[in-house]
């Protein structure tokens, strides 16, 4: 039986025909990049993980056993929430085999455990505005990055459709752009205020007499070392500048570029916005999604809570 493989259902079929996991991971990720291109790249790091743990054999040579192992390992090594997220990336991928017929581990074997939610910080007005009052406006970088900021607050965009944006896709007279929603491809308008526009028109009018750079379509540009003006800007580069801001504010709470995303859904949600207007904003196709940043924290709801009890004894 040296150059036989052995098949879950007790056949031998010549080795030549087993093709190893690596081989299917790849397969899977080509039709999974059909419609997620994003969510491709995350899946090759979980499948990769699994493969490393319980080696790279015929996909019909993985049984429970090497699931167990895998979870025992990943339990050990990452938080609920990327155990979660991991588990669905593995019953997914067995799903797509098993529904082709092969004969492999079902999916229905593969539990997900419960997950402790993620903390979603979101930024207050009170720390935007202090964030806000330490950029300068007289350089260009500066003016740049207070841009960044306002936008961010305005519209809860995501940093990667910030960063996305092109100066064809700014609508001056509306003070608007149409982007393209990172997670479903689908498009959307954002819109910002009278203010942050006054920011971006001077902005732009400094953007558009920079030198030819790479990405010149861009509306937000990175600077080399040397201090020209080089591709687009990144998330990074955002994320870097933004916690360099929240320390020099005294801010104690971690805040991140995606914590004005949610700054900006609990602000709506303080307006009485609508929820389908929320969930417009934000981008999102189911609903549930947006519940979650409409969430309030402790600080929150006792502050809300003291307001309704005022109200009733009066």
């Amino acid at each position: 039986f040296g150059n036989m493989c052995l098949h879950k259902t007790r056949r031998f079929v010549p080795a030549g025909l087993c093709v190893n996991m690596k081989e299917k991971i790849t397969k899977y990720l080509e039709w999974k990049g059909t419609y997620a291109p994003r969510a491709s790249v995350n899946y090759r790091i979980w499948l990769e993980r699994f493969m490393q743990v319980c080696g790279d054999k015929p996909l019909e040579q993985y049984d429970i056993g090497d699931y167990v192992k895998y979870k025992h390992w990943i339990d050990s090594h990452y938080s609920s929430y990327c155990v979660q997220y991991s588990t669905i990336i593995i019953k997914n991928f067995f799903r797509f085999y098993r529904d082709q017929n092969y004969s492999c581990l079902s999916p229905s074997f593969i539990k997900l455990p419960r997950s402790i939610a993620k903390s979603h910080r979101a930024v207050t007005e009170e720390e935007y505005k202090k964030i806000i009052s330490l950029v300068p406006e007289n350089e260009f970088r500066f003016l740049r990055d207070l841009l960044i900021i306002r936008l961010l607050w305005d519209t809860g965009v995501r940093v990667s459709e910030l960063c996305d944006l092109n100066i064809t896709q700014i609508n001056e007279n509306h003070r608007s752009a149409v982007i393209q929603t990172k997670k479903t491809g689908n498009q959307r308008i954002i819109a910002w205020s009278e203010d942050t526009h006054y920011y971006l028109m001077k902005y732009m009018a400094v953007r558009l007499e920079l030198p030819q750079v790479n990405n010149a379509s861009a509306l937000f540009v990175g600077m080399h070392q040397d201090r020209s003006w080089g591709p687009r800007l990144t998330p990074r580069s955002v994320q870097r500048m933004i916690k360099a801001l929240v320390l020099e504010a005294g801010i104690k709470e971690k805040i991140t570029p995606h914590s004005f995303r949610h700054g900006w859904a609990h602000k709506r949600r303080d307006q009485n916005a609508p929820l389908a207007f929320i969930q417009r904003g934000l981008g999102h196709i189911n609903p549930i999604s947006t519940f979650i940043y409409e969430q309030y924290n402790d600080n929150e709801f006792l502050k809300n809570a003291n307001a309704y009890l005022r109200d009733r004894k009066s």
